[in-house]
């Protein structure tokens, strides 16, 4: 994201925001919603950043999340907590709680760690990995705690002045309860993101972009082309 408000850049702070519409949301493979605006915004100071990201449909079932990450970057290795609060499926509302300030077994709480990697400059792939500690979503096939994790190889390029990226998503355990699949160790996600970037504004201090996102998720036997734009500041 490109940009900061005001005086907070001279006292070391910096804020970023800008939203995405999207023809449908997938998160990991997996369909979540149909389309969807997604705002998002980010606190920096140093190594430390917050952010902000929430995303609802224009459905009747009207899904909704809204996710708040704390990020600590140490060269080249980002680690993350987050709290992603998830309403569910309209089928799945019945176990899950919509309350926000519910945090028993019934929470919409999914409190996840994370920890993602950029192998070097010269060979930028991307080893990311993710564990949900709590929720009530987080449970395998048999109704026990999962803590459901997700396995992450990706690899940006460039073709001409397009963005590009590759890569492919893993489950290591049963996590029936948030990817959907009963049994051990299956690929998730396989995906090919292409996007294009424009500045506008005076300045330049505005983005605008369009991508689309090509998903296959041979665990669920499904696929998702996936189109958006989206403007930064």
């Amino acid at each position: 994201m490109a940009g900061n408000l005001g005086l907070a850049q001279d006292k070391g702070v910096s804020f970023s925001g800008g939203s995405d519409l999207v023809s449908s949301y997938i998160w990991r493979g997996v369909y979540e919603a149909g389309v969807s605006f997604q705002p998002t915004v980010t606190m920096s100071i140093g190594n430390f950043s917050v952010t902000a990201w929430g995303s609802v449909d224009f459905a009747s079932t009207s899904y909704k999340e809204m996710d708040i990450t704390l990020a600590y970057t140490l060269g080249p290795v980002t680690l993350s907590l987050a709290d992603l609060y998830w309403e569910g499926g309209a089928g799945s509302r019945e176990l899950i709680e919509r309350n926000y300030f519910t945090f028993g077994s019934n929470s919409p709480h999914r409190i996840e760690v994370g920890a993602c990697w950029i192998v070097s400059k010269k060979l930028p792939f991307t080893l990311s990995w993710y564990t949900i500690l709590f929720g009530a979503a987080d449970v395998n096939s048999q109704g026990n705690r999962a803590y459901s994790s997700y396995f992450e190889i990706a690899y940006p390029f460039q073709v001409k002045s397009v963005d590009m990226k590759a890569g492919v998503g893993m489950v290591p355990w049963n996590a029936y309860g948030t990817y959907g699949v009963d049994r051990d160790f299956y690929v998730q996600n396989i995906l090919l993101n292409a996007s294009k970037t424009w500045s506008i504004g005076k300045n330049g201090d505005m983005n605008i972009g369009l991508f689309t996102n090509l998903i296959w998720n041979p665990a669920l036997e499904d696929v998702n082309f996936v189109g958006g734009i989206s403007f930064r500041i």
